[in-house]
């Protein structure tokens, strides 16, 4: 069973590009390297930062209560992935379910019924 850790102080919902220039050098670096992973754990985190697994949190904690990332918690061990910024704008099956019913609110107002 997985379970979703979403942090509560969370003010973000996915870090844009733009943010993630302004992130620090070794921050940029692991966010970088978490999204190219398939959810890696806390320990693979420590391997890559070539730290141990109390320091890979510190390095962690803080991109998970800004939202950049979220941690998933399955048969005990944390695992972390990238959260991306929500989509601006309608998304495009949004925009053709729209059409579609405007489609069909004009075409039932257009026919006359000829007895």
């Amino acid at each position: 069973m997985t379970k979703l850790s979403k942090n509560e102080s969370s003010r973000s919902s996915g870090l844009s590009f733009h943010e993630l220039k302004k992130l620090p050098e070794p921050q940029h670096h692991l966010i970088n390297w978490i999204r190219r992973q398939n959810k890696p754990s806390l320990l693979d985190i420590a391997v890559h930062l070539c730290q141990d697994e109390e320091t890979a949190l510190k390095c962690v904690q803080p991109l998970l209560e800004k939202g950049f990332l979220e941690e998933s918690i399955e048969e005990g061990e944390s695992y972390y992935r990238f959260v991306y910024p929500p989509k601006k704008g309608k998304s495009l099956f949004k925009k053709l379910a729209d059409k579609k019913k405007a489609k069909k609110a004009t075409s039932k107002t257009n026919f006359i019924k000829i007895t």
